[in-house]
């Protein structure tokens, strides 16, 4: 049965927050100052999560999304709010999870807003399923069909139609854990070339796609992962082919997917270098890295995996960067090495999946006891669980809030620690 709520304030998730006899009701779609209705779907003794029905006086701060697809699809989560409203729940949503979980109360010392609200992605990521291409529904395996995605640049339009004509004429399907050949189709593009990777299921024979893309500079590489799971990529990668200028990336780097936002966020990283040695830890393929290795008296970036490490070692090479070194291995391993022939001014840069750093790892940092930790961190959750363990030996020196994905509740933050 609906209830009308008053809602309160914004939850980490970009949910409204109201208060039925002090247990706290979690309203998807709804902001703070307004009145709605909405029906109790999930009730636990310390909490209720509710489904929006009405919206009875609505906020200041409420718009009409201008995606078609937004109140179906689970790709963005704040298209309804005004730009303003977001980056103060973003800078809100890391003050109070550092609050709750490393029980710091910090002080966000600016808001980078993105210069792009809407098509500002460089990179997509679309699950195939029977004809559908597009993106997951909100907590679902159910993918919403869709011609384009307003975050990503305006290309995404035609490769969307290439797949559904080049899988229509060649009777492949979308995956469905039972049959089906097509998975994903995942691509970025970086200097005017796109990396294309089409995830199958099996090997089959996708080089007919090539005719299909309708760009002038791509590479296209298979990865088939057979396996039933919600990974994206396995290891096992196929170059099929291309057209004109092939990007100087393999698809299993990792790059930031915001231009705008990257160039302000690695600037700012880049300011806390002063000399000295650098640990890039999650050094990807060595973009950051490389950058540092332009005011660090030497830099050593460490990865896991062997694609990426190649191609930093090869730009390195390309750009004469001798004073960077790079290793490919687990950094809680590979600390300890380099603390027995490492010395001085050292900074160590974190820049983790949204899984964030392992115990050990951060263990090892801890007996490395670099002066300086520079956290970049895509999850608040994760950075505010590391930093408990990092606080009795690091002080915070400041906490930025970088909007690296406009329209979802997502955002990066750099956090910078001084060695007690």
């Amino acid at each position: 049965m609906a209830k009308r709520y008053v809602i309160e304030k914004f939850g980490v998730f970009g949910e409204g927050v109201a208060r039925d006899e002090g247990k706290a009701i979690f309203i998807t779609g709804a902001l703070p100052g307004e009145e709605v209705l909405a029906t109790p779907t999930l009730v636990k003794k310390s909490f209720t999560k509710a489904k929006l029905n009405k919206v009875l006086s609505p906020s200041k701060d409420r718009i009409k999304p201008p995606c078609k697809y937004f109140y179906r699809c689970g790709g963005c989560g704040l298209q309804h709010v005004n730009y303003e409203a977001q980056l103060r729940l973003k800078a809100q949503s890391v003050a109070e999870t550092i609050q709750k979980v490393a029980g710091l109360s910090v002080h966000i010392d600016e808001i980078i807003p993105s210069k792009n609200q809407y098509r500002y992605r460089n990179k997509l990521s679309f699950p195939v399923r029977g004809k559908a291409i597009g993106l997951y529904e909100e907590s679902s395996h159910t993918v919403v069909d869709i011609t384009d995605c307003m975050l990503q640049k305006e290309w995404n339009v035609s490769l969307i139609s290439a797949l559904r004509a080049f899988m229509a004429d060649y009777k492949y399907s979308g995956y469905d854990e039972r049959s089906g050949e097509i998975r994903h189709i995942v691509a970025r593009e970086k200097d005017g070339s796109k990396c294309i990777t089409l995830v199958t299921s099996s090997r089959i024979n996708i080089g007919g796609f090539l005719a299909y893309i309708p760009f002038d500079n791509f590479v296209l590489y298979q990865n088939v992962n057979g396996k039933q799971n919600n990974v994206i990529l396995s290891d096992e990668f196929y170059l099929i082919g291309g057209k004109g200028i092939y990007p100087d990336f393999h698809p299993a780097s990792f790059y930031q997917v915001n231009d705008d936002i990257e160039s302000r966020l690695y600037g700012d990283v880049l300011s806390q270098i002063k000399g000295g040695t650098v640990i890039d830890a999650f050094c990807g393929a060595g973009n950051l890295t490389l950058k540092m290795a332009q005011v660090a008296s030497e830099v050593y970036g460490i990865e896991i995996v062997p694609q990426a490490i190649a191609e930093a070692k090869e730009r390195a090479n390309n750009k004469r960067a001798f004073n960077a070194t790079f290793i490919c291995g687990d950094c809680k391993n590979e600390f300890p090495r380099l603390a027995k022939t490492l010395n001085g001014d050292i900074t160590v840069v974190f820049d983790p999946p949204r899984k964030g750093v392992d115990e050990n790892s951060l263990s090892a940092t801890i007996d490395l006891a670099p002066q300086k930790i520079v956290y970049v961190s895509c999850n608040p959750a994760t950075l505010a669980r590391d930093l408990s363990i990092l606080l009795p030996y690091y002080n915070v020196q400041s906490v930025k809030v970088y909007d690296m994905f406009p329209q979802t509740v997502h955002v990066e933050t750099i956090v910078c620690l001084v060695k007690q």
